[in-house]
């Protein structure tokens, strides 16, 4: 079972304390005890509605004339609703709030079978479900892709607008950013999604369904739909041809473990297959074959835990930059979710294609656009495939830990592209956090990590 220690309980405080009692700012000191107050006596049998009785000095009238009693309840109130969050759990089967024995002791913790990862307004905040397109012009658009799929052949159509070409004006853009079919004019780069290609997350998949040139099978996999239709432009590594202007950016996103370690076998694959001179294949070579890391397991056990002798100190620098994106050993692990998420202005439109669960995801997303959502697994293929051995896919429960520490922050990067997702609920945030949990518990639960944030500005800069 997931244990909360104190220390996380002390940084979901700090993380909340600005929101939450900004509203009355001499409740800012309060809100740990309060916090606490409320796990220590438990409020297994206390609605919502019964919560401003239970504070320390609060009034049980929500006043709304604005005064200072109104802020100070609405500030303990979403205190109260912040203690809720964190302590729900289920104990023994049945609905109850574990109460602390001892708050001021380090070592005391909440044993929970379960733990709340619901979402609050303020992360998914969808304000206009107003579709992007009527009925009838997606219709239009539909049967227009529909023609172009059963008749162009191996045509491909490389659309204007085109922000890799206002950057590098000179420089010929990748064969497989352009598509099967060419835009409708009315798709104008106000309509149109942007496809944030994140590597060995499934993104090939999904670009060939979206029409994109990239590892497809010999026949077109594009499916007619609103959103193969309108998806125009796309990023990935350092080809960035996404518009700020772009209605939506899709992510498509997975499991950061799982991810990590398909990355790591892609990477050793590649070198196995051709000798190069190049720089990347240098430096994954010196990486995978100079420091002898037969496998993922293999590079965190000997690589990554603490007081392990059995890589030189070299090769663990190497081991860890590498795995943080901070070194551009193995493509993959370099451009990693930090940094396509960097890439999309703050204000961005976010839609997600969670690996896990692509016939949901994609239904939702065509459905926001004005589609129907009509999508079934029969349309999805299967894109760079190859059966793994045993211990390529073998991790132990020591490496698990230590390769989730690592990416710990890009873990928090991963839930937070979940949560700006409009067309993510919240039932299926808690559905992947649930997933999470099974791969990476800590980093699952806690909202913030160790070690500070990678600064990647260079790297972004330099794909501008």
């Amino acid at each position: 079972m997931p244990k909360i220690s104190h220390d996380l309980l002390d940084a979901f405080v700090s993380r909340e304390k600005a929101r939450c009692c900004s509203y009355h700012i001499s409740y800012q000191r309060q809100l740990s005890s309060i916090i606490r107050e409320l796990i220590r006596i438990g409020v297994s049998n206390k609605q919502p509605a019964d919560l401003p009785t239970m504070l320390p000095n609060s009034d049980s009238r929500y006043r709304k004339d604005g005064g200072s009693n109104a802020n100070r309840n609405k500030a303990l109130f979403c205190c109260a609703a912040l203690a809720l969050s964190l302590a729900s759990i289920k104990l023994s089967g049945t609905n109850r709030f574990l109460a602390i024995s001892n708050a001021a002791a380090e070592d005391d913790l909440i044993k929970a079978e379960t733990f709340s990862f619901d979402l609050t307004d303020e992360e998914n905040d969808i304000t206009d479900t107003t579709p992007l397109f009527d009925s009838s012009f997606a219709e239009y658009l539909k049967k227009g892709l529909s023609w172009y799929v059963a008749n162009a052949g191996n045509k491909h159509f490389f659309y204007p607008d085109s922000n890799f070409h206002k950057t590098w004006p000179k420089a010929d853009i990748p064969y497989w950013t352009k598509k099967r079919f060419p835009l409708n004019k009315y798709i104008t780069p106000g309509k149109q999604t942007c496809f944030m290609h994140v590597g060995k997350a499934g993104g090939s998949t999904i670009g060939c369904l979206l029409g994109f040139s990239l590892h497809c099978d010999t026949n077109n996999q594009t499916v007619t739909s609103l959103l193969a239709a309108t998806t125009a432009h796309a990023t990935h590594r350092c080809v960035h041809d996404c518009s700020d202007e772009a209605a939506y950016n899709l992510f498509v996103v997975r499991d950061p473990l799982t991810r990590a370690l398909s990355a790591f076998n892609y990477g050793k694959q590649k070198l196995l297959e051709k000798n190069s001179t190049s720089k990347g294949w240098v430096r994954d070579k010196e990486l995978i074959f100079d420091c002898e890391f037969a496998s993922l397991n293999d590079l965190a056990e000997r690589g990554l835990v603490k007081d392990s002798h059995n890589a030189t100190e070299e090769c663990r620098v190497r081991a860890k930059n590498a795995l943080l994106g901070t070194e551009t050993s193995l493509i993959h692990w370099y451009y990693n979710y930090q940094y396509y998420y960097e890439m999309v202005s703050p204000d961005a439109n976010i839609v997600v294609i969670r690996n896990e669960h692509i016939v949901d995801d994609w239904n939702a997303v065509e459905t926001l656009l004005g589609g129907d959502a009509d999508f079934t697994q029969e349309h999805v293929p299967v894109n760079n495939a190859r059966e793994k051995k045993p211990e390529e896919v073998y991790l132990s429960d020591a490496a698990k830990v230590v390769l989730c520490e690592t990416l710990c922050n890009e873990i928090q990067v991963y839930k937070t592209i979940l949560k700006r997702a409009q067309n993510i609920k919240n039932e299926q945030y808690v559905q992947s956090m649930q997933e999470l949990v099974t791969s990476c518990p800590k980093e699952a639960m806690e909202e913030s990590c160790p070690d500070a944030k990678p600064d990647i500005r260079e790297k972004v800069d330099g794909c501008y």
